[in-house]
């Protein structure tokens, strides 16, 4: 049988018609295919048919999965995985292979079409006094994670802290000197960011994560760069917040967790 060989960031490119049919987590995926974060692996790379992504917990399949490296693929998971398919049946293999091991978190997603510059300026403007919205520098980035929360910045996404200050984008909040508010590209690709946003507990409810999430949505427009929003179906915290920001609710679908 052949085997599945890991693909180099360079040529992860001819990977991406076997995940032409995602579409959820995309700028995830297309970090990953355009080489600046995660792993690939594939069959042969003359021909590939069959292929796994994966950045941090997140396995995304793609390809045929009637392949007989499909199986060897889903089997071969270990430990706490999200696995995200985007056809029936590479779900049911999933099923088949791991059986009650596998949970589904449903998941919304939110469309940026209708969203407004002008609105989204007037939001970043409202900061509640003794409060300040800044772009993430590098020494705030080497701060945010130990100060509001380490979701904010990956290391399997972005190494170091000048990576993301190369790569990422991100807005943030302080009162004094003390970060109190983060939004932040989780991942980023050529041409899209997934928006991570987190506040401090002690300073929530003053709409600080509504000033730096339009701050953040507003740098991308500006910059033509389409800010991806998703959040999972018990959020609801997350989903008053896109509404808030003029994000449009679309379609559902699921994760499907494997259990360690």
């Amino acid at each position: 049988m052949e085997i599945m060989k890991d693909i180099a960031s360079a040529d992860r490119k001819r990977l991406a018609p076997l995940f032409a049919n995602h579409h959820h987590l995309r700028p995830d995926i297309d970090a990953v295919l355009q080489g600046y974060c995660g792993s690939a692996l594939a069959n042969p790379e003359h021909d590939p048919r069959v292929a796994q992504l994966a950045i941090s917990l997140i396995t995304f399949f793609g390809g045929d999965p009637t392949h007989p490296l499909a199986r060897v693929l889903v089997e071969q998971l270990s430990g706490e995985k999200i696995i995200i398919v985007a056809d029936s049946h590479w779900r049911a293999l999933v099923h088949q292979v791991h059986g009650d091991r596998i949970t589904s978190a449903p998941r919304l997603t939110y469309s940026a079409q209708h969203l407004h510059l002008d609105y989204l300026r007037q939001l970043s403007a409202r900061v509640l006094e003794g409060f300040q919205l800044h772009r993430i520098t590098l020494e705030l980035a080497q701060r945010i994670g130990a100060e509001v929360d380490t979701d904010l910045i990956h290391p399997e996404v972005f190494p170091s802290a000048s990576d993301f200050v190369a790569r990422g984008i991100g807005f943030c909040a302080l009162t004094g000197d003390q970060l109190v508010c983060g939004a932040t590209s989780a991942a980023r690709c050529d041409t899209a960011i997934e928006i991570q946003i987190n506040t401090h507990p002690s300073y929530r409810q003053k709409g600080l994560a509504t000033a730096v999430g339009a701050a953040l949505v507003t740098h991308c427009l500006e910059q033509g760069l389409y800010p991806d929003w998703e959040t999972g179906i018990d959020n609801v915290t997350s989903q008053h917040l896109a509404q808030r920001l003029g994000y449009v609710p679309g379609s559902p679908y699921e994760w499907l967790v494997l259990a360690d």
